[in-house]
């Protein structure tokens, strides 16, 4: 981070560190817009399910993701104090918990999920692709808190472009996934909406990947 002295000088950092976090949210929940969009082309059922998982998936998501992001001020206040040896421990303790998080929610899943369909009107095909879309969501959730983790870490430091320059390569991926997995393109298997959900699992594995080597 650099220190900055007049009202104009904050401005311009402040702009630099923003804007890439803007892009890396929006690029996040695009992966869930592009699940929905391409979901759709596969059929109205396909449609209805992923939407109503996605429906179900964004809060959990949002308000988990709030727990993690508060290693960016853990670590913000370790870097300000120059207590750089402790950085690496907050951050391992940050990624233990985001795994017992998602083995939480995994757990709370199975024995939720189909009680909370079957609350809803819906055809049997729109339950079933409701169902294995956030199953297979749920395979990826380790990868994914893990990842934003990391992500809260080194936009702590400052370095946000790290992040939005992950996200702008997966969602490309993302999109390429879906094709794969939706319709059955370049050897995948057909699947519908519910390749929708192993599209963004795979995507969190690729983006974990490509993020790790900023781990203090």
């Amino acid at each position: 981070m650099y220190e900055t002295k007049t009202l104009r000088e904050k401005i311009k950092l402040f702009t630099i560190i923003l804007f890439p976090i803007l892009i890396t949210q929006i690029g996040m929940y695009g992966m869930n817009f592009f699940d929905t969009i391409m979901a759709g082309k596969a059929g109205p059922d396909q449609l209805a399910g992923v939407a109503i998982g996605s429906s179900i998936w964004v809060p959990v998501f949002t308000g988990l993701n709030g727990i993690l992001m508060a290693i960016s001020p853990i670590v913000a206040q370790l870097k300000g104090a120059k207590k750089d040896e402790e950085i690496s421990y907050s951050v391992k303790q940050g990624i233990y918990l985001s795994v017992l998080l998602a083995g939480v929610i995994g757990t709370i899943g199975l024995f939720l999920l189909d009680p909370i369909l079957s609350l809803l009107d819906i055809t049997p095909t729109v339950r079933y692709v409701a169902k294995y879309y956030l199953i297979t969501l749920g395979i990826g959730i380790v990868p994914l808190f893990v990842f934003n983790i990391l992500r809260s870490f080194v936009d702590a430091l400052g370095q946000t472009k790290i992040s939005m320059m992950v996200i702008l390569m997966a969602l490309p991926v993302n999109i390429l996934f879906n094709y794969m997995f939706i319709f059955g393109r370049l050897g995948a298997p057909e699947l519908g909406g519910v390749g929708a959900g192993v599209a963004s699992e795979l995507t969190y594995w690729v983006s974990l990947y490509y993020h790790h080597p900023c781990h203090p």
